[in-house]
């Protein structure tokens, strides 16, 4: 493969700014939040208060040795086809597809799967229709479906304490509570009513992706209304689940994610939002503290700024932490690796990438940070302990006609072996697994599966 070149490990791009880089209220007025909520209905159950609601559900049981997830077998890859609507499942030791012509979904637009961890279950997101598929990780097979009130965005919100699963909707700014041993719904909050963004940066899902604060609190991201809602979750006398919604926020722009907390080394009050940016307001870092009772506030905000390009060709997706330092890497679609110090809210450094750049792997052995372009032939590395560019390793064999308008590298998870050797990933547009050697900073092996292999994991 060729090798894709850049000029420049390090650019200053732009100034950085601290605030102001989007009009909005710090939060809504508690008469505009009355007027916002709706009720909604868990089916068949009767109706749901949004306030104070009781879900019926069974004990939960004690995990017992057969939810423990090590195994000596090799470990598989679990990714939603959005072509075939089903699941593919590669063997990544061997280096070779299993039940290749099985695990038909028989849903729309199935994405992404989520490796439930402390139980033998995945759980898959049809986008298209209103069901999670449940695979056994022992079989390997869909063993029943999850009906929901919405299409499913993402199952990727594990409550390992609880036993609890949150899955934000796709088409409505919902999100569904299950409990991962009964495989039933225990609580739904939001809004049971279509919705979609209008001027997003990064598509049209109705939700961001489910967070959870802590054991007992969990976050909505309305991307439509441009809105963040904390719940409380908790079990009352007759150990019945009930929700309590806390407080709502306004977001700048719409918001992607909560930067999950691994790696992370600051106050365990703050949590970061990624607002994704629009066509007139640039992306940005939002600092949020977390206060009980009262659900999370507004603190801080850094503006992503890049004056080399015009603000709709921007658009930040996804943060993550660097381990050993207060930093966050926050990528932008039009080529730049935007280098946050969290404890200052600053821009530290802005680094170059490929088109789409979203997704960042940290490497912690090797001090290395690997970013997933989404829309370009190469993935790219840098070194952590400097934030300096290393060297982009080309993935794909696709034409550069098509960098920037495809999905080219698909969406999470990705893997590092237990040596930190080899890295393995997806591509979407060419369906082929491919294995990175991270000594050689080559591809040396990959494996054609078909289908578009969108989003998923590894267990």
């Amino acid at each position: 493969m060729k090798t894709h070149l850049f000029l420049s490990s390090t650019i200053l791009l732009s100034m950085f700014f601290l605030s102001g880089c989007g009009k909005s209220s710090n939060t809504l007025s508690d008469k505009s939040l009355e007027q916002e909520t709706s009720a909604v209905q868990v089916k068949p159950s009767a109706l749901f208060s949004e306030s104070s609601t009781v879900h019926s559900t069974t004990i939960t049981p004690k995990l017992s040795s057969e939810g423990n997830t090590t195994s000596e077998e090799s470990v598989k890859a679990f990714f939603g086809d959005k072509e075939n609507n089903k699941v593919i499942i590669v063997d990544i030791e061997n280096m070779e597809q299993l039940y290749a012509s099985e695990n038909y979904t028989g849903h729309e637009i199935t994405y992404t799967v989520a490796n439930l961890k402390i139980v033998p279950k995945l759980y898959v997101s049809n986008r298209g229709s209103n069901a999670i598929d449940v695979i056994d990780a022992e079989s390997m097979h869909i063993t029943k479906t999850i009906t929901l009130q919405h299409f499913p965005r993402s199952a990727d919100a594990l409550n390992e304490k609880l036993g609890l699963v949150a899955v934000s909707g796709m088409n409505k700014p919902m999100i569904s509570i299950i409990d991962i041993y009964t495989d039933q719904v225990v609580a739904v909050v939001g809004d049971d009513i279509v919705t979609a963004p209008v001027d997003s940066a990064n598509g049209t899902h109705a939700c961001g992706h489910p967070y959870w604060l802590n054991e007992n609190h969990f976050v909505l991201i309305d991307r439509a209304r441009k809105r963040l809602t904390t719940y409380k979750i908790c079990k009352n006398e007759k150990n019945e689940w009930v929700t309590k919604k806390l407080n709502t926020i306004c977001t700048s722009t719409t918001a992607h994610h909560l930067v999950p907390r691994e790696n992370y080394m600051g106050k365990m009050d703050r949590y970061y939002l990624i607002n994704e940016g629009s066509d007139t307001e640039y992306p940005s870092v939002r600092e949020l503290v977390f206060e009980e009772g009262v659900g999370l506030k507004r603190c801080s905000k850094v503006c992503l700024v890049n004056k080399d390009v015009s603000i709709p060709q921007m658009g930040a997706h996804h943060g993550d932490f660097v381990a050993n330092d207060t930093l966050l890497y926050v990528g932008s679609k039009e080529g730049v690796m935007f280098v946050v110090d969290y404890d200052t809210m600053k821009v530290k450094s802005m680094l170059l990438a490929g088109k789409g750049a979203g997704h960042t792997m940290m490497v912690p052995e090797r001090d290395l940070a690997i970013t997933i372009n989404h829309k370009d032939k190469f993935i790219t590395l840098y070194d952590t302990k400097c934030s300096h560019f290393i060297k982009n390793i080309e993935v794909s064999d696709l034409p550069d006609s098509e960098v920037g308008k495809t999905t080219i590298q698909a969406h999470p998870e990705y893997f590092v072996s237990e040596d930190a050797k080899y890295f393995y990933m997806f591509l979407t547009e060419e369906a082929r697994f491919v294995k990175v050697d991270l000594d050689l900073m080559e591809v040396v092996d990959s494996l054609y599966v078909g289908g578009k292999p969108a989003m998923g994991t590894f267990r």
